[in-house]
């Protein structure tokens, strides 16, 4: 029995209402357009959300020990028998450790840089200008590093790597603490809210401002893999975190 190192997690910030069924609306009649304009049919739909840290393996999140513990805990305790997804368990371990450590956190501020505008981010690497715009990064504006941002990722990023080969990562945090920026994915290495996913860039509309600015007082936690287009139709929620 083992982690998974392909199955990835990813913790999401997500708009109150009425801004999320707004931001709904927009990606509805965005992809509409771009099925009539750019004979697009691919495009999937999400969860409008600004991602806190993204793609993180499960294997990197918890111990085996810790998981074949509770699994032990679990099973005495309601007659269950072993069968169970231990990818699935893991996760729900982290949705735990997220709840409690957020519990009355209180709002994360997400405020969008109005200069940058919306834009498409490109794969320098890339000599192939029909496939160089990122497919994740190819509709966004960029979120602004406030402090109360830059705190809510050190506190998740805390949680999700809670135990590290069976020890507390918190006390190796103390002597040596990755950089955070780690988790701003590459090729634009900020935070950014997605519109869609896989867009043209010659598409997007003129007309297009960048979100309103909100306070986060709800998170999920999501499978978000397979790491592709094709994939997100098939990513799921783990569970929610509320921050009151």
């Amino acid at each position: 029995m083992q982690l998974s190192t392909t199955k990835k997690i990813s913790l999401w910030l997500l708009p109150p209402e009425p801004i999320i069924t707004t931001l709904t609306s927009i990606q509805s009649n965005l992809i509409a357009k771009l099925i009539e304009v750019g004979g697009r049919r691919d495009l999937p739909r999400f969860i409008p959300h600004v991602t806190l840290i993204g793609g993180v393996p499960i294997s990197d999140c918890c111990s085996l020990d810790e998981v074949t513990s509770h699994e032990s805990s679990q099973s005495n305790t309601d007659g269950s028998d072993d069968n169970i997804d231990t990818d699935e368990y893991a996760a729900q371990i982290v949705l735990r450790r997220m709840q409690n450590a957020f519990q009355s956190y209180g709002g994360i501020i997400c405020d969008f840089n109005k200069e940058k505008g919306i834009f498409a981010v490109r794969n320098e690497d890339s000599n192939d200008n029909d496939t160089n715009i990122q497919w994740n990064q190819s509709c966004i504006s960029i979120v602004q590093r406030s402090a109360s941002f830059m705190n809510a990722m050190l506190v998740a990023d805390d949680v999700l790597f809670a135990t590290i080969n069976g020890r507390n990562h918190n006390e190796q945090q103390q002597s040596l603490r990755l950089p955070i920026e780690r988790h701003f994915k590459p090729p634009l290495y900020e935070p950014h809210y997605s519109f869609v996913y896989g867009n043209d860039a010659n598409l997007i509309p003129p007309e297009l401002k960048c979100p309103q600015s909100f306070t986060c007082t709800e998170m999920i936690l999501m499978w978000t893999y397979p790491s592709t287009l094709e994939g997100v139709k098939v990513w799921k929620e783990i569970g929610r975190i509320s921050l009151l």
